[in-house]
């Protein structure tokens, strides 16, 4: 007989890939069971250096004719920014957020900590951060995750060796004095996050083959369950196979490399080959849907890049990041404003194919993409130098946070001081309140030249 949705889980023995198949299997049963709360709320942080230029998001055609007042247009009678064009698709479940500041701490190149935590702490943390205050309220095996092409590690300041190792660029905490570590080696993100259900060997080609072995093993896993299940859980079981076949498709692209890797390291490892920063950061895009889709984490950050950084990719060989700040022309002769553009292009196109393959995937009336909130921002508000009185964001994603009203809409708060005026610490206590945090009247540290406004409690216009 057919084993029922609500008893298909119940006693099923897995193989050497059940630990890693834990969590998927916990939110079908929880679907089976018909508990809307099985599937987790989901976030991603993405996180870039030197500002975000309003006008570089912002539809064309709409017209800010007024910054005293509050803004609420349908994103879908507008044409987005020709660098935001991969997110069409997306049109109808992202809201460009503008208008709010975060001048209640400081900063100058970066606000550091202080971008997810409104707390002045420049070096040490003074609080937790919203992605971990979030983690905390999603809880899954990890939970919080985070990936960064470089940053401070022990013993070394953004050196040429980050890439190998953790590090702590100084954006995410879960309290006071306890930051949060980022991996800068993709190799070593796969290994935690997937390595778990074997006993690896550290290092050198015994530990590549067990990585290869375990996606094996867990194929046959997902093949056995998909002869058990309805065709509903059976598509869900596709999707978490399809999430490590992509990871599997980059070690079988390693094994036709092992000579030219021998010629540049003592012994073949499983580290990912490329260097090229572009692919470092495309790779983490990768790693984080996989861990998504698998529901080894809840809460993913990623640091898009940092001041240092030079597209080589994009012909900015000797132009970094802080030198298109200050609005150097890059190799190429590209001038600071089309070189933000092509970043900014680059940027959003991952976060593009990140939300594709959410949405790909099905979970209970919708899909994976409506239970994840995709975030992009910057540490430092609208430019490389900001005031901070203005700090935009782009969220992709979430429709089904059925707390929030994001779907398919550009808002604009009136300017910093002006009645009306909001601050991003009303952002993050409004996904935080509908998400299961108390209620509280402030998120972080209140801007003493805002006195005479109310900021209290979440954002009104997209709380529900």
């Amino acid at each position: 007989m057919k084993t029922t949705r609500r008893e298909f889980t119940k006693g099923m023995a897995l193989g050497v890939g059940g630990v890693m198949m834990a969590p998927l299997l916990r939110q079908m049963e929880a679907h089976a069971a018909g508990r809307a709360d099985g599937f987790p709320r989901r976030f991603v942080f993405v996180i870039k250096s030197s500002g975000i230029t309003p006008t570089g998001i912002r539809p064309e055609g709409l017209d800010i004719d007024d910054d005293s007042r509050l803004l609420d247009y349908k994103l879908r009678d507008y044409t987005l920014h020709p660098t935001m064009r991969s997110l069409d698709p997306f049109k109808d479940e992202m809201m460009i957020l503008e208008g709010l500041s975060g001048c209640n701490f400081q900063g100058n190149h970066s606000s550091y900590y202080g971008a997810l935590s409104c707390h002045h702490s420049p070096e040490k943390p003074a609080a937790a951060t919203v992605d971990c205050l979030l983690g905390e309220l999603n809880p899954a095996p990890f939970i919080n995750y985070g990936f960064a092409p470089n940053g401070h590690s022990i013993g070394n300041n953004y050196g040429p060796t980050v890439q190998d190792t953790a590090v702590f660029p100084k954006i995410s905490a879960y309290g006071q004095n306890n930051p949060m570590p980022y991996q800068a080696s993709a190799e070593k993100a796969y290994r935690q996050l997937f390595g778990s259900a074997l006993d690896l060997q550290t290092g050198g080609k015994k530990e590549f083959a067990l990585q290869t072995n375990l996606l094996d093993f867990l194929a046959e896993d997902t093949k056995r369950l998909a002869k058990q299940v309805s065709q509903e859980e059976r598509e869900k079981l596709d999707h978490y196979l399809g999430a490590f076949d992509s990871v599997r498709a980059r070690n079988d692209k390693l094994v036709g490399m092992q000579e030219a890797i021998r010629k540049s390291a003592p012994e073949f490892t499983s580290q990912y080959a490329s260097t090229v920063f572009t692919d470092r950061v495309s790779t983490f895009f990768d790693l984080a849907s996989a861990a998504l889709i698998t529901g080894l984490t809840n809460v993913i950050s990623i640091r898009a890049d940092w001041l240092s950084v030079k597209y080589d990719t994009f012909g900015f060989k000797t132009t970094s990041v802080h030198d298109i700040g200050h609005q150097k022309v890059t190799d190429n002769g590209l001038n600071h404003e089309q070189a933000r553009d092509v970043i900014r292009k680059f940027q959003i196109e991952q976060i593009a194919k990140l939300a594709g393959k959410l949405k790909a995937v099905p979970e209970g009336d919708g899909t994976l993409l409506d239970n994840t909130m995709i975030i992009y921002l910057s540490d430092t508000g609208e430019a490389h130098h900001s005031s901070r009185k203005e700090w935009p964001f782009v969220i992709v994603g979430g429709r089904g946070h059925n707390k929030m009203n994001t779907a398919g809409r550009y808002l604009r708060y009136p300017q910093y001081g002006k009645r009306g005026h909001k601050t991003i610490g009303n952002w993050y206590n409004t996904i935080l309140q509908a998400n299961g945090a108390p209620a509280r009247d402030h998120f972080g540290q209140v801007d003493a030249q805002l006195k005479d406004l109310d900021l209290r409690g979440p954002l009104a216009e997209i709380a529900v």
